[in-house]
């Protein structure tokens, strides 16, 4: 049976930030009671933002149209009207530049709002008020969001207003693909299996440490193995987050293994899993000899605190430890932050 994690809202709420590179959203609440910010809190805050946009005035962006029509405006499309004129039907397909509320970031808006009225688990009022807000966009089509079309979102001068309603909203796309997912959900906590968690802890590490810190260049590693022989059968050794010091000959190769435990149990001793210090040892020894080298194993900490460190030699040291994600964002922050530090 997959292992399952319960992690805070109010957690997962922080993780997600770092990975769609909007720290900020955590700063402008650090006056908030951190046991407060659940699902509806942020719902709660995308309304807000989302009231502030339409009091102010929503964004308007000239958008092609296509239309049937029987006299000719705008740009005359051939083959679209190649099928009515050869039913000798006399009309032609045309494309024009409209005015219109029905663009992107608008789009993003009416969808979210959308979801927010078919959600049951929220409080009635919050959902009535989000039906309201459907009225200023009526205009605006309907849009399946996915992760790309959030992607595909270009902030300039004239729309860069929205970009706190964008990152809200994809917090909560997001929020809501892990319900639909995963089968335990409340407003509070989250149950994530291994695999979704492991994902998301591991690009959080990644921008965590690319936002957080300026030291080191932050990036993905793929090593190439020091054997001779045919190389094709030789798994990839990609690590998850290498912090490669920019003035000193230092580096940290960071490893995050989700699992329930993180110890595993042989004949009744309790020991680190092998299998993950066996592949963080073999990304060490394929680095520079010269570099200072760190290599770390994070786990949760699912009621274990673990600090270990160990050295391989005058260069090398091989750690472990434990984040505990059910704690306080304070905590699990000072804990990351320290790893830059030493």
């Amino acid at each position: 049976m997959e292992q399952m994690f319960k992690v805070p809202i109010r957690n997962l709420f922080c993780l997600l930030s770092y990975i769609n590179d909007m720290p900020e959203l955590i700063e402008s609440m650090n006056d908030v009671d951190e046991d407060l910010i659940t699902y509806d809190f942020i719902v709660d805050q995308f309304l807000r933002e989302v009231d502030w946009l339409q009091r102010r005035g929503l964004v308007k962006d000239y958008v092609e149209k296509q239309e049937v029509t029987n006299r000719l405006t705008g740009r005359m499309l051939i083959n679209e009207s190649i099928p009515y004129l050869a039913g000798k039907k006399p009309v032609l397909v045309c494309e024009k530049d409209e005015y219109s509320l029905d663009i992107l970031p608008n789009q993003i808006m009416k969808c979210t709002l959308q979801s927010i009225c078919m959600n049951k688990y929220l409080r009635t009022e919050t959902r009535k008020k989000s039906f309201m807000k459907l009225e200023f966009l009526n205009e605006v089509r309907d849009l399946p969001l996915t992760k790309r079309i959030f992607s595909q979102l270009i902030f300039k001068r004239h729309n860069v207003h929205y970009k706190r309603m964008i990152h809200l909203a994809t917090l909560l796309f997001e929020l809501r693909l892990l319900s639909h997912r995963q089968g335990k959900w409340s407003l509070f906590s989250a149950e994530l299996d291994e695999k979704s968690l492991n994902a998301i802890f591991e690009k959080f590490l990644f921008h965590f440490y690319r936002i957080e810190q300026k030291d080191y260049r932050v990036s993905s590693e793929i090593l190439q193995w020091r054997l001779e022989g045919n190389k094709s059968y030789l798994p990839q050794m990609k690590t998850d987050v290498s912090l490669t010091h920019k003035k000193e000959q230092k580096k940290i190769i960071i490893d995050a293994k989700f699992y329930k435990n993180a110890f595993q149990e042989n004949f009744g001793k309790s020991t680190f899993h092998s299998h993950n210090m066996y592949q963080l040892f073999t990304y060490l020894m394929h680095e520079d000899k010269e570099l200072q080298l760190r290599g770390l194993l994070i786990y949760p900490a699912n009621g274990t605190d673990v600090k270990e460190s160990y050295q391989w030699s005058e260069n090398v040291w091989l750690e472990m430890m434990t984040v505990d994600l059910d704690g306080s964002w304070k905590e699990i922050y000072e804990r990351l932050i320290d790893i830059a530090n030493v």
